[in-house]
């Protein structure tokens, strides 16, 4: 009796990777979509404010601080936010109520800061 193997193409191959990668690093499946939370604190106004969402590379200038903004997330992106001004100034991110990133400048002419996740 012949004992058959099949052996998986190459997409295929690829795919079976790309999703155990994927699992194994916590990558968003696509049913969950995460709630992503975007804040800059400080005294002032922050001169600059940029940020990455669902849509795309955003800007903000002469924001009031404290200022934020929230969006749902597809699965798998990154987030990012950056802001400068008078410091101390800082960026925080939260998905879905727990924090993931934040940081703080104090120094530089302007200060800025930046949050990555």
């Amino acid at each position: 009796m012949q004992t058959m193997t099949k052996h998986l193409g190459g997409p295929a191959l690829l795919l079976a990777i790309g999703v155990g990668f994927a699992n194994a690093c916590g990558v968003a499946h696509a049913d969950r979509f995460p709630t992503v939370l975007y804040e800059v604190n400080g005294p002032a106004v922050a001169t600059y404010i940029s940020y990455q969402t669902d849509t795309g590379q955003q800007h903000q200038a002469n924001a009031p601080l404290p200022w934020k903004t929230q969006f749902t997330a597809f699965g798998g992106q990154v987030f990012v936010i950056s802001a400068q001004g008078p410091g101390p100034i800082s960026c925080k991110i939260t998905i879905d109520g727990n924090v993931v990133s934040n940081a703080t400048a104090t120094v530089g002419t302007p200060a800025r800061t930046a949050c990555t996740h």
